[in-house]
């Protein structure tokens, strides 16, 4: 067997193995939320579907405690709603998964950014994944944005292409994991579906896995901060929830 299928099917077990365990343990850091509040949390194994029935308590100071063995190297490429805007670093979608998988993890997204607008740090999704690629992972999670929404719709396409496909170039081998773009508790605009299509398309051409976990948040403000843009702590322990289920099913 050739070193590059061998590798191949190595990130293939991680991700199955890690991702197995992911399901179990995001359900235990959602719980460790709602301990002692006397709030509900339901997860659907096969759907994630999630519901909060009271307002959001302090997150958990601490996830499962990691296993031995280090994970994959795994690098996450996004906006606010994946750096954790106004929150715990720790707290960030990517970083509880990281945590309860034992990920090698690297969050590089940005406040602002976009495929084409230009993050709080000056640069864009292109820029975030040069970053990444310097890293040399093995699994790479990017989702599209809402900050995209006002930028030029063919420009949007056209930079959501040409950024995946930089990444499938200088990373033959790995995984890549593209997400839909997140909204909060209210309707999304119909133009979200548009960025969505656009890294949908992105996806199929360079043989990445595009993940559409809906909306967890939708009908929940109490997951909500109060700019109703960006989630509590609990909310993005619901987004996590879903996409590592997500990830696992793809797996």
């Amino acid at each position: 067997m050739s070193a590059k299928r061998r590798n191949k099917r190595a990130v293939a077990a991680v991700i199955a193995g890690s991702m197995l365990v992911s399901a179990t343990l995001v359900s235990v850091v959602v719980q460790s939320v709602t301990h002692g509040s006397g709030e509900h949390i339901h997860i659907d194994s096969r759907s994630a579907a999630l519901s909060a029935t009271t307002a959001p308590t302090s997150p958990p100071t601490g996830i499962v405690e990691p296993a031995s063995e280090p994970g994959p190297v795994v690098v996450a490429i996004g906006d606010s709603i994946m750096d954790g805007h106004n929150v715990k670093s720790s707290h960030a979608w990517p970083q509880l998964i990281g945590a309860a998988t034992n990920w090698q993890l690297t969050d590089l997204a940005a406040d602002g950014s976009g495929f084409v607008a230009v993050g709080d740090d000056g640069g864009t999704f292109q820029d975030q994944a040069v970053d990444a690629v310097g890293l040399n992972p093995s699994i790479v999670i990017i989702a599209a944005s809402s900050n995209d929404l006002d930028e030029d719709p063919d420009e949007v396409a056209s930079q959501t292409m040409k950024t995946m496909s930089y990444l499938r170039d200088k990373l033959p081998e790995a995984r890549i994991f593209a997400l839909n773009a997140f909204w909060g508790d209210t309707t999304p605009p119909d133009e979200l579906g548009e960025l969505d299509a656009d890294i949908l398309r992105a996806s199929r051409a360079v043989d990445a896995d595009y993940l559409d976990i809906g909306q967890p948040l939708a009908g929940q403000p109490e997951l909500m901060q109060f700019d109703d843009i960006h989630p509590v702590s609990k909310g993005l322990t619901v987004i996590a929830a879903a996409v590592a289920a997500a990830i696992r099913e793809a797996g």
